[in-house]
């Protein structure tokens, strides 16, 4: 049952890997027809679109080059090494605790700035480093991603870059947009005749 069972995932990982090289192959050409539809390359669009083409090509790209380094299909391995052996540590209830009770911790922090006398500046610094921090942690050991391979890493945090990414690229049109509104400018006083 255990040969199956490895069979199984075997499969498993050369299906997911050959869709993960589909798709980064898809954004890939993508962007190099991109190149080919813009009139004009050096417009905001067009870079703005290669851009996220080719970001989403590379974090497609980068399970299948892992797994097939794991594999030895890069270079060759040495003779006579040790292979590999895959680890996975799941830490240990007073582990959780540390991080359950830091977390608690800043929470607190968090709290009690409101009840002080604090510049706003400084009150929303405070808040959003405590917040990536406490995100950080969560995500690390309560959803458990220090503990998984390197490969969900570099394919996760990718992503989260990309997507602030997008979210920063509409801030000033946000802005532009706030200055369109009808409830920034003065009203304009009618008379009847």
């Amino acid at each position: 049952m255990s040969s199956r069972l490895q069979n199984l995932m075997q499969k498993q990982d050369v299906i997911l890997n050959a869709i993960c090289l589909l798709l980064a192959t898809f954004f890939f050409i993508l962007a190099l027809s991109n190149l080919r539809w813009a009139g004009n390359f050096l417009t905001i669009d067009s870079l703005f679109m290669t851009a996220v083409c080719l970001m989403l090509a590379g974090v497609f790209m980068i399970n299948p080059a892992l797994w097939a380094h794991e594999h030895g299909l890069f270079a060759a391995e040495e003779k006579g090494a040790a292979p590999a052996v895959d680890l996975h540590f799941e830490g240990t209830t007073k582990l959780f605790l540390a991080v359950l009770g830091g977390l608690l911790g800043m929470t607190l922090v968090e709290v009690l700035l409101a009840y002080f006398k604090v510049p706003l500046e400084l009150m929303l610094t405070i808040l959003l480093g405590l917040s990536i921090i406490k995100a950080a942690l969560i995500v690390a050991y309560f959803m458990h991603l220090r503990f998984e391979r390197i490969s969900l890493m570099l394919t996760l945090v990718p992503m989260l870059v990309v997507c602030i990414c997008l979210l920063l690229i509409f801030f000033p049109d946000s802005f532009r947009l706030n200055k369109m509104r009808t409830y920034n400018q003065p009203p304009t006083t009618t008379t009847h005749e």
